[in-house]
């Protein structure tokens, strides 16, 4: 079947989108231990993250910074944990179930707090970058995952309309 063995890779990347938003943040919180530390780690936190003007401006300013950035990719982590979970509980012959039904609202609740963090994190950053002058990327969420999400969403809807037609047809 089609669908089975795009749920099948959907469930290998969604294990890779994991593991990686786990080192990201794993990542990202030893670094700033090291920063700690050391104040020249500020400028290379991950990838390039510099956030040395706000570490020189105040030191709990930076970090709070890096606590929402954290917990951003934390929570990323925990949806896509829940997407495996997901996908390893869909049974393609009995595919809509009080399990599917349960991860499928955590997704969704899980989802949601990821944005109140983001506006959390954006509306920080623009304060503090207009009182002091200091410019940096708002947070935008991995728009690829999550329309990785959206189209599990709609391929266990897709299987349940099959379903759901070919018990039509033998009634």
């Amino acid at each position: 079947m089609k669908t089975a063995s795009i749920l099948k890779v959907m469930h290998i990347l969604s294990w890779i989108v994991f593991i990686g938003l786990c080192i990201k943040t794993g990542a990202i919180l030893i670094s700033y231990f090291i920063s700690i530390g050391n104040p020249e780690a500020a400028k290379n936190l991950y990838a390039g993250l510099n956030l040395s003007e706000y570490y020189n401006l105040s030191f709990t300013q930076y970090t709070f910074i890096v606590s929402y950035k954290i917990a951003l990719f934390a929570t990323e982590a925990y949806i896509a944990l829940l997407v495996t979970k997901l996908l390893k509980a869909l049974n393609l012959e009995k595919p809509f179930n009080i399990e599917v039904q349960k991860l499928m609202q955590n997704i969704s609740y899980s989802i949601f707090n990821l944005w109140i963090l983001a506006m959390l994190h954006n509306t920080h950053i623009q304060y503090t970058g207009k009182k002091y002058d200091f410019s940096m990327d708002l947070f935008s969420s991995d728009f690829l995952f999550l329309a990785g999400v959206i189209f599990i969403f709609a391929q266990i809807v897709k299987r349940g309309i099959e379903i759901q037609s070919e018990n039509d047809l033998t009634i």
